[in-house]
């Protein structure tokens, strides 16, 4: 399986301060299931509960450091509010990839930078730029493009 790469056209060498996000356009254009993969980001509870059945609702979500307001499925709420508030959310042993997947998730998908992340992940700020700067795109991990 090969993985999707960054357009050679991108000119932008990404930074310390260089904001990452998960870009939902790469999920639609790499034809993975992001559902799938996000199920797996779910507690043992909720997993279990909604790979049975996910309720087809819409839900309001606060935004707990802007304040803003924003609809998310009813998969992305249970991330939001309960999953990823458990203290085993992001450990050690979630990969590099995962942890940072889960610490946009954790927020909403605000962008975050590298040095941010770290915070969220409890890995090197570095590694993770080198991870996300690279031409291989992982999970939709991109920088955003202002």
């Amino acid at each position: 399986m090969s993985r999707p790469t960054i357009p050679s056209t991108s000119l932008v060498k990404p930074t310390l301060d260089t904001r990452f996000h998960i870009d939902y356009e790469w999920w639609e254009r790499s034809g993975e299931d992001l559902r799938l993969y996000m199920l797996q980001h779910l507690c043992e509870a909720h997993r279990q509960e909604l790979t049975d059945h996910e309720p087809q609702v819409e839900l309001d979500w606060v935004d707990p450091e802007t304040g803003e307001v924003k609809r998310v499925n009813y998969l992305n709420y249970t991330l939001l509010k309960h999953c990823s508030q458990q203290p085993d959310y992001i450990t050690e042993r979630t990969s590099l990839v995962d942890a940072v997947f889960r610490a946009l998730l954790a927020v909403g998908n605000r962008p975050l930078t590298p040095v941010e992340l770290a915070v969220y992940t409890r890995r090197p700020a570095e590694m993770i730029l080198r991870t996300l700067s690279g031409r291989t795109v992982y999970k939709g991990l991109r920088p955003v493009v202002e």
